[in-house]
């Protein structure tokens, strides 16, 4: 556990086809099944480098996730709007982009970030959670992190991932949620 950031919980990947990664992991790696977020996503509040962000363009072109054992996997294709996602992509690299964390208090944990001089790259709010992307990243050491605050719907949700992916025989790799 990161004592400045919570709990890692998640290691998300940012690739060009999301239907070739969730055929690679199911397929290749036996993790699964997957779940689809349904996109666009219903965010309330989205900011791209403490700006405002327009939801004209999505970010996401998707957004699939499962578990192997207490990790999740999160697989993202990146949208057409910009994000930290498809700067990612553009700069010739793909996989591995953040780790996602559980956090209990986001304005502290926020607040202390920026005292930190740590950028927020993307901050938002969906009916499901708070989050904020902070660059912790260094080029061989360390990706993104993603700071979570989850309402009680998204536990359930993750619970019943989780639950999916330990009793997962193979059959119907992916669902949607």
């Amino acid at each position: 556990m990161s004592r400045i950031y919570g709990r890692i919980f998640q290691i998300a990947y940012v690739v060009p086809d999301i239907d070739e990664a969730v055929e690679h992991w199911t397929k290749s790696m036996g993790v699964g099944p997957f779940y689809d977020f349904p996109i666009p996503l219903p965010f309330e509040e989205l900011s791209v480098a403490d700006s405002p962000a327009s939801l004209d363009e999505p970010i996401f072109g998707g957004v699939s996730i499962s578990y192997s054992g207490d990790t999740m996997i999160e697989l993202i294709q990146p949208g057409a709007a910009p994000s930290t996602y498809r700067d990612f992509l553009e700069s010739g690299k793909s996989g591995v982009h953040h780790y996602g964390t559980w956090i209990d208090d986001y304005e502290a944990t926020l607040a202390q970030a920026r005292a930190d001089g740590v950028p927020v790259l993307l901050e938002g709010r969906l009916p499901l959670s708070r989050f904020a992307y902070l660059d912790t990243a260094r080029n061989g050491l360390s990706p993104l992190i993603e700071v979570i605050a989850p309402l009680p719907p998204m536990v359930e949700l993750f619970a019943m991932i989780k639950d999916a992916a330990a009793a997962w025989d193979g059959s119907d790799p992916r669902r949607s949620i």
